[in-house]
């Protein structure tokens, strides 16, 4: 039995939960990763592989202050 979600479930800026519907078989809408697949190509994965260090960085920094 397959779960039929109203709304997308991911919290706003503001707090409030997203009233947006999820992408057809996905949890989330589009506007919170519903869309997103990750890299497919060796280039993209390349890529991301050479900012994942920068991303956790600067998420390290913005928990911190």
């Amino acid at each position: 039995m397959s779960i039929v979600r109203s709304c997308c479930g991911a919290r706003t800026r503001a707090g409030t939960p997203c009233r947006t519907k999820p992408i057809p078989g996905r949890r989330r809408c589009r506007w919170h990763g519903g869309r997103s697949t990750g890299p497919k190509t060796p280039e993209g994965r390349a890529k991301a592989a050479l900012n994942l260090p920068r991303i956790r960085a600067a998420r390290g920094a913005a928990e911190v202050g």
